[in-house]
């Protein structure tokens, strides 16, 4: 019988032998190399790429957190609701919330540029958005506002 097979019901079966595993290890090194040129070769690292920004995951926890005491349920401030994504996209009363796309448009934008002291000048009250999270906002709104 050959080196590297074995007699299986009566028949030679080959088996994985070093030099095959050695291959195997060449073509798993081959793929990992695939799969990080194209960063490499952008100029950008995984963490610089920029990532999708998404309501349900990214901006719905900071609206939770610092606009829906007063943009929810029945009578929303403004008859703006940014307890949805529909809410968001609807707009309110002074009109829309965001402009998809354009993160210069829009009440949202508008009312988080102010500054402080301002009427209008979002969120109220001594809790203020920290620059992250205006950098989110403005983010998701440039990518669309999924």
């Amino acid at each position: 019988m050959a080196q590297g097979c074995v007699a299986v019901a009566g028949k030679h079966v080959r088996t994985f032998s070093a030099l095959s595993r050695a291959w195997r290890a060449c073509a798993l090194l081959a793929l990992l190399v695939l799969a990080v040129v194209p960063f490499a070769a952008s100029g950008e690292t995984v963490s610089e790429a920029e990532v999708t920004v998404t309501f349900a995951r990214d901006i719905k926890p900071i609206f939770d957190k610092h606009c829906v005491d007063c943009h929810s349920g029945w009578f929303p401030k403004a008859g703006l609701r940014l307890d949805s994504l529909e809410g968001v996209r609807e707009g309110g009363r002074s009109g829309p919330a965001i402009v998809p796309g354009s993160p210069e448009k829009g009440w949202i934008p508008h009312s988080l540029r102010l500054p402080e002291g301002r009427r209008g000048k979002m969120p109220p009250g001594e809790q203020r958005l920290s620059a992250e999270e205006s950098r989110l906002i403005s983010t998701w709104i440039r990518q669309g506002a999924r």
